[in-house]
């Protein structure tokens, strides 16, 4: 791995956190008796960094973003390629996007997604196949020193 991963891995301490993803179907539809279903297709694995600079400019346009993108990018290729399961992982950068961190006063901070489905068709929940995915992302993110779960505290008040 790039010394210059661990860097920014060192700087912007990452972190990520898995949710569920969902896709809603509509049964009827253009009949009265429209009914919407909630599957489970997979998860959702949320990688957030510390922006650590004054630059008044958005923390997922910098040079450490793009890195970081590029390196779970590459993370996701290479586990997609061991695998055998029909499951895609696809990486989604929020590049124009910040997320203030309500924990930690407001910290500004970035956000890439990586998204665990199946191929299956929609009305399919997800399976072992996804979790096992999940399983060797998560694997993975610790490898390279992304941790699991937001902080206790990030914000240190003699800090700028």
């Amino acid at each position: 791995m790039s010394k210059n991963i661990r860097q920014v891995i060192e700087k912007h301490r990452p972190f990520y956190e898995v949710e569920p993803y969902y896709v809603f179907l509509e049964e009827g539809h253009g009949t009265p008796a429209v009914k919407t279903r909630r599957i489970q297709a997979g998860f959702n694995v949320n990688v957030y960094g510390m922006k650590t600079s004054d630059d008044p400019g958005l923390p997922a346009l910098s040079p450490g973003y793009a890195l970081g993108y590029a390196s779970i990018l590459e993370l996701t290729k290479t586990i997609q390629s061991r695998s055998t399961d029909a499951c895609s992982l696809e990486v989604i950068p929020f590049g124009s996007t910040a997320v203030l961190d309500t924990k930690s006063h407001l910290q500004p901070e970035a956000m890439l997604r990586i998204r665990l489905t199946h191929q299956r068709g929609l009305e399919q929940p997800a399976g072992k196949a996804e979790q096992h995915a999940l399983e060797e992302v998560e694997k993975e993110l610790r490898r390279l020193g992304v941790v699991s779960g937001r902080p206790a505290t990030r914000f240190d008040p003699g800090k700028k």
